[in-house]
């Protein structure tokens, strides 16, 4: 309690380990503090957490964003030192609630240690049991309070593993408000109106572009040899540095426009989209963009990735709808070639162009309406307040004197 005799604000403690783990994460802070200004917000995140409102102890999005198990390993010593300065720090601070959002290696062992220090645990955007790491229901069911899941079949997979689990929608709907239409697009990032617009999204993190997006503009340069109607661009992800995207294209031989603003809006206009494997997939998907999926480690990375997953399909997109709406080229299939084959056979069918975007459409109406973050904020504090009283409650029977 306060000097005052009020309760005191809930503490929260949020953890996000990629780009669109900082993206959520910023927009449950907005609105768990639109409800509860005076609430302290602090933990692991990116930028956009911190600009949100939260107080970071560290950049995990800039210094340790992984892809693939060979990179776990080299920022293993890294990883091991943040982790347990957070779980110091969980002890310190003893928050009401910490959320934990996607980035499972690292936040299922953050919630066993919180679990063992009686702080409560919501699990938001969680693990992809369904696909791979079956194994990790057990620890979702024994260390975490509340799993809010994002995708609809997810709910009742983890309810019948025993996991308190509620599907509270996509937060994707809630950022992804469009604001300008394909003409004002074109005007205003000065592309050719009579070109259709190719999108090439390589990712958010720096070695997933530096592996990927050599084979995208090798399989630019395919498809505008063969159809000199179309127009590259690249909406840059905020956590890749301009000058990594600008060193890759001066060896291009195709001219590419990237943009770091209207990134929806962009990819909302475009004809095709060739993304890598990751969310990106489904918020294309959601905005009603045909694209090709690609997928692309380092060889041990994908013999163990291949011994793990359990699903037919890879991107995001395909496996919400439970089939291959859009076409996946993984490992030894991702080649310029075959990029641009597939792109080139879809830009000459229109008619597979509408089939495509008649499945996405039913795709985003299985995701239901916009509301995910503030749904989730409301759970959130319901699970701090409660928390937030029980201390209160311990500290004023711990002063007073038996009579």
């Amino acid at each position: 309690m306060t000097d005052n005799g009020a309760a005191a604000p809930p503490r929260i403690f949020i953890v996000a380990g990629e780009l669109s783990g900082d993206l959520i994460g910023s927009m449950l802070i907005r609105q768990l503090l639109k409800r509860e200004p005076a609430l302290r917000v602090t933990g692991l995140g990116g930028e956009r957490m911190a600009e949100a409102g939260a107080d970071l102890r560290y950049n995990l999005v800039r210094d340790l964003a992984i892809i693939g198990f060979t990179e776990v390993i080299i920022k293993f010593p890294k990883i091991r030192r943040v982790f347990y300065d957070t779980v110091d720090a969980l002890r310190r601070e003893h928050p009401d609630v910490l959320v934990l959002i996607d980035y499972p290696g690292f936040n299922l062992r953050l919630a066993e240690q919180a679990h063992r220090l009686g702080i409560k645990v919501v699990y938001y955007v969680c693990p992809q049991v369904w696909a791979w790491h079956h194994n990790r229901i057990h620890k979702l069911r024994k260390f975490v309070d509340k799993a809010l899941v994002i995708l609809p079949f997810e709910e009742s997979f983890l309810r019948q593993g025993g996991v308190d689990a509620r599907f509270v929608g996509t937060p994707w709907l809630d950022m992804m408000v469009l604001t300008m239409t394909r003409e004002e697009v074109i005007v205003h990032f000065g592309l050719d109106p009579a070109k259709r617009i190719i999108g090439l999204l390589p990712g958010s993190r720096r070695r997933e572009v530096e592996s990927l997006l050599p084979t995208m503009l090798e399989a630019a340069e395919k498809i505008q040899a063969q159809a000199p109607d179309v127009q590259f661009v690249i909406p840059r992800a905020t956590t890749v540095r301009p000058e990594i995207i600008d060193h890759l294209l001066t060896m291009a031989h195709v001219p590419v426009k990237v943009v770091d603003a209207y990134r929806y809006n962009v990819r909302a206009a475009m004809d095709l989209a060739i993304v890598a494997s990751g969310t990106a997939t489904l918020e294309t998907g959601l905005l009603g963009t045909p694209m090709i999926i690609i997928y692309k480690v380092g060889f041990f990375s994908w013999l163990i990735a291949k011994g793990l997953v359990k699903i037919p399909y890879i991107g995001l997109i395909n496996i919400v709808a439970g089939d291959m709406v859009v076409p996946e080229l993984l490992q030894d299939q991702c080649t310029p070639q075959n990029i641009a084959d597939r792109s080139l056979k879809i830009l000459g069918d229109p008619r597979e162009i509408e089939r495509v975007k008649y499945q996405l459409a039913k795709v985003r109406e299985k995701m239901g309406g916009r509301g995910a973050s503030a749904q989730t904020a409301e759970i959130v504090l319901d699970l701090a307040r409660g928390g937030a009283k029980a201390m209160a409650a311990n500290n004023q029977a711990s002063h007073e004197t038996p009579r």
